[in-house]
């Protein structure tokens, strides 16, 4: 009999890491397009063309052009629809942190935290629970070995102050995500026992054997040729039928049971010497963005933003399997290059009485952001090379379209025109956002909105929602958004996606 020690979780240790070592990686976090703040949120984003409040440095500078904008008696302009040319000054602290799990990331490291720590120990595999835990093995590592299947977790956080058609902040965004890599197929705890064809042909299954029905006619080849005879291979492809083994991910379990019938003859190593590694890589970036806005006349304006910008690249990889592996914040606090630059972002904003139009554009300059590459002992005493490449912010635009028929109601429609990057290699996003807003009496602020990357197809729609509480000038506001789609996290179900905004605001 195998001995049973719970492996240890590499899920919780991998996104509390990401997480956190993106948040030690600068003041704040995040690459890719961002939800800054609550109401943009709570309305899915959609804020290019009725942003209200000093988020307009992200959202759309050229807002500012209208603070304060009234006729020449003082009294508020038809086209002023949500009223902002009240405004004379304000300032706004606020922070949004959110992860993404990309297809079965979670799933796969769920299942694996669930494995008997050594499948043969010293006895080698003697029970049906036995091959059960040695074919979810083999599945969920080629599943996690699907360069489809990752975390990313993203976080900003900033103060701005306006004043008039001006306004400064600070702002911090990162974004960082992992990814596992270098799947070692053979210090998997499955040492001793001598040859696995005998051990799995001496099991008695529970129920009855139907014949080879998963495995094709070439797989089957494969098998035979690492040693597996019919009879093995039959018990292997019931179990594997059972265990939920699908025909996308039958090859790779084929060639990983392959290789382990091969070594099995000769033992392979503790799971404590299982190199296989997550790699971390990421972006974080402190701006100072300095704001102007000016209205051309009462229905356009224009602005822009001159950010002088702090970037850092960073990376570092970490062993899945090593119970040290939480080491990773102090380690990825130490693997970056940092390197400034300034960007340039610009707006237009149109305004009528019931309808407002926007465009934003970021990074229009394209900063870049150096890059490193450099030798790392992991803990396993393997010497590594981390490359972590150079970032470029490529220019982001995005138009909006705004129905607002009330002061109080805000409809808005935003799409992105660009596809956008992400520290996710080969991952864009290209959002198309619904949101919507009622302001009860300038009081309590009701929020809902729906955003969907259509640039990607392995999470759907995403749902948001938020309020706002008004008490004079000062302002609490508070998001959420999370998709309908889950995915397992240490045997619960949680969303593929979610997200939090909090913010504190003083406006007047």
């Amino acid at each position: 009999m195998s001995h049973p020690l719970r492996m240890p979780s590499p899920l919780g240790k991998i996104l509390t890491s990401l997480v956190l070592s993106g948040m030690l990686a600068s003041p704040a976090a995040a690459l890719d397009t961002f939800m800054v703040g609550p109401r943009a949120l709570g309305m899915a984003g959609a804020n290019v063309a009725s942003t209200s409040d000093a988020s307009a440095q992200y959202y759309n500078p050229a807002a500012f052009g209208f603070f304060g904008c009234r006729d020449s008696k003082g009294k508020k302009l038809v086209c002023d629809n949500n009223d902002i040319g009240r405004k004379n000054w304000g300032t706004d602290l606020s922070a949004t942190a959110g992860y993404k799990m990309h297809n079965d990331f979670g799933t796969f490291l769920d299942d694996l935290a669930n494995i008997d720590h050594d499948l043969l120990s010293t006895a080698g595999i003697n029970t049906e629970n036995d091959l059960r835990n040695l074919i979810s093995l083999v599945r969920n590592l080629d599943g996690l070995d699907d360069p489809g299947n990752a975390v990313t977790a993203n976080a900003n956080a900033g103060l701005a102050v306006r004043f008039g058609n001006f306004a400064i902040g600070g702002r911090a965004y990162a974004q960082v995500n992992g990814q596992v890599l270098d799947i070692d197929q053979v210090n998997l705890g499955i040492s001793g026992g001598g040859n696995l064809n005998t051990q799995i042909e001496s099991i008695t299954l529970t129920g009855t054997l139907d014949g080879i029905q998963l495995f094709s006619p070439t797989q089957v080849d494969q098998l035979r040729s690492a040693g597996l005879t019919d009879a093995a291979i039959e018990r292997l492809d019931f179990l594997a039928r059972s265990e939920g083994v699908t025909t996308t991910q039958i090859q790779g379990t084929t060639d990983l049971l392959a290789t382990l019938a091969t070594q099995s003859l000769t033992g392979g190593g503790a799971l404590e010497n299982n190199t296989t590694t997550v790699a971390l890589r990421g972006f974080a970036v402190a701006e100072i963005p300095l704001s102007y806005g000016r209205a051309l006349n009462d229905n356009w304006s224009v602005g822009a933003n001159l950010k002088l910008m702090r970037g850092r690249v960073y990376g570092t990889d970490v062993v899945v399997f090593n119970e040290d592996s939480g080491d990773i914040l102090t380690e990825a606090d130490e693997d970056f290059e940092e390197s400034n630059n300034i960007g340039l972002d610009v707006g237009i904003l149109g305004r009528y009485q019931m309808v407002n139009l926007g465009i934003v554009g970021r990074n229009l300059n394209a900063p870049t952001f150096d890059g490193f590459s450099k030798q790392k002992l992991l803990s396993t005493g393997v010497l590594r090379t981390v490359q972590a490449d150079s970032v470029t912010l490529d220019p982001q635009v995005t138009a909006g379209v705004a129905l607002i028929p009330t002061e109080t109601l805000t409809l808005e429609v935003d799409y992105d025109l660009t596809r956008n990057k992400t520290v996710f290699p080969g991952y864009d996003t290209q959002n198309l956002a619904f949101g919507l807003e009622w302001d009860a009496g300038r009081v309590l602020a009701l929020r809902a909105g729906a955003y969907k990357n259509l640039a990607e197809k392995d999470i759907d729609w995403i749902y948001t929602a938020g309020i706002g509480l008004n008490l004079w000038g000062a302002r609490l506001d508070l998001a959420g958004a999370m998709s309908e789609q889950k995915t397992s996290f240490d045997g619960d179900d949680v969303p593929n996606e979610a997200q939090l905004s909090a913010q504190l605001s003083l406006d007047f």
